[in-house]
């Protein structure tokens, strides 16, 4: 029905009267709800016959109306979904099942998407990992056929980013083929990591760097976009790791049973590690040291129900593993409370404030600090058996006793190396250390 200019009176349809403005119920079946009835619809009706007419802005209102009523997904939802993950309306329909004509359909609200549709697009808005997954079933290799838009020899600029991608580690692993050309190089990565061309790789690297809060090494030698590839590397592997929805109570009631484990082996109690944050949501995934990566672990939430922790392993001993674990825990538990919060770059980690909070935060709850302190008047330059002692007492393994000792003494009062020649400092081998990341479901990824 056109629209009504104002004061303009419009004829009856069915008889000779003139069509007035109410306001009267409609009513409607919903195949889910059943019959519904809406209030207050804005209508034309004639006083003569009783003919009743809906026009634009009363189909319109009963539109509003029912998407309340059955919580459809609105067409701004479904442009933030394609938005979100890039995709066309084919590609949308490939990865989720759905027709084309449909996707297209819900986007400009042609057509209103079941209870069942609108709640299965708003889980994949809301976690990222429920999407990968389903892209991973659902779409298969043809999600990279297209990348990248052409297979050549890279362009200078492109070289300078290949030179600072660690393609050996990447290739041990098995994520891409073994390479030697920089061509074949260029066209491993851009299938792999979904890019048009190593530039845009290189910038989607670097943006995973403000996503995570980062334990770096800021003496090492470090490359932003070896980092942000060891960083999208875990994020990959977490994708694939089932865990229950994320709950920080879970997670803070979980760091005592995580402390009790600190004392036995650590290969024998990774897979409870493992188990326990999943209870919480949190998937721990374990990534090799890519050259100029400098990252000994690193947190996110990767979606409102999943977090990730990428630990390196970089020196392979007990102590660090805990410490490591727990500042990012830290993290998790401090800082991080929402997808979108921002962890700048920093030159000096004892000049970032959530860095040093972090750390404190590690030390103490693993070592009590009121404890610590306690000791170390009596104990100012412990004896091994003296930290043994005081390690058992505070019911934590002596080499994460002595790292904190060290730490806040500011020196290697205690030697690590004497610490080692006892046994109370233990490493990991490279194998041992190696087996933890060909654990993860890396492979996954390639």
């Amino acid at each position: 029905m056109p629209a009504r200019k104002k004061n303009e009176r419009l004829p009856c349809f069915e008889c000779d009267g003139t069509l007035e403005a109410v306001k009267l119920p409609y009513t409607t079946e919903l195949p889910d709800i059943g019959k519904v009835v809406i209030e207050n619809v804005p209508m034309m009706k004639c006083p003569k016959c009783g003919d009743t007419v809906l026009g634009d802005e009363g189909n319109r209102f009963i539109d509003a109306s029912l998407n309340r009523i059955t919580g459809a997904i609105t067409p701004e939802e479904m442009k933030l979904f394609l938005k979100q993950y890039g995709l066309t309306h084919k590609q949308a329909a490939a990865i989720t099942g759905y027709g084309e004509k449909n996707i297209s359909r819900w986007v400009t609200g042609k057509m209103r998407p079941t209870a069942s549709v609108s709640n299965f697009f708003r889980l994949l808005i809301a976690d990222r990992s429920a999407f990968e997954t389903l892209k991973s079933r659902q779409w298969g290799a043809s999600a990279v056929v297209s990348f990248p838009t052409e297979e050549r020899q890279p362009s200078a600029e492109e070289r300078t980013v290949l030179k600072q991608v660690d393609y050996a580690a990447l290739a041990r692993i098995g994520l891409v083929a073994a390479k030697t050309t920089a061509k074949d190089r260029r066209t491993e990565l851009c299938r792999r990591f979904e890019a048009s061309d190593l530039l845009t790789l290189g910038k989607k690297a670097e943006d995973n760097l403000l996503a995570m809060a980062a334990y770096k090494d800021t003496q090492q030698k470090f490359s932003r976009i070896s980092g942000g590839l060891w960083m999208e590397l875990g994020c990959r592997a977490a994708e694939r790791i089932q865990v229950k929805p994320y709950d920080r109570d879970k997670l803070a009631a979980a760091v005592k049973d995580l402390r009790e484990l600190t004392q036995k082996k650590l290969a024998e109690v990774i897979p409870q590690v493992r188990q326990i944050l999943a209870e919480a949501g949190v998937a721990l995934v374990f990534a090799p040291i890519m050259k100029q990566s400098a990252f000994r672990g690193c947190t996110r939430l990767m979606s409102p129900t999943k977090a990730v922790i990428i630990h390196s392993m970089k020196y392979r001993n007990l102590a660090q593993f805990w410490l490591i674990l727990f500042h990012e825990i830290a993290h998790l538990m401090l800082h991080i409370t929402d997808m979108k919060d921002i962890f700048a770059e920093y030159e000096v980690r004892k000049d970032d404030i959530r860095e040093k909070q972090a750390d404190e935060w590690a030390q103490d709850t693993l070592v009590y600090s009121d404890k610590l302190i306690a000791f170390s008047a009596r104990c100012p330059k412990p004896k091994p058996a003296q930290i043994e002692s005081f390690a058992r007492d505070v019911k934590v393994h002596t080499a994460i006793a002595a790292e904190v000792f060290n730490k806040r003494a500011g020196s290697e009062v205690i030697s690590y190396s004497h610490l080692t020649q006892l046994g109370l400092f233990p490493n990991l081998s490279e194998d041992e250390a190696a087996f933890l990341w060909k654990n993860n479901p890396l492979e996954a990824a390639a």
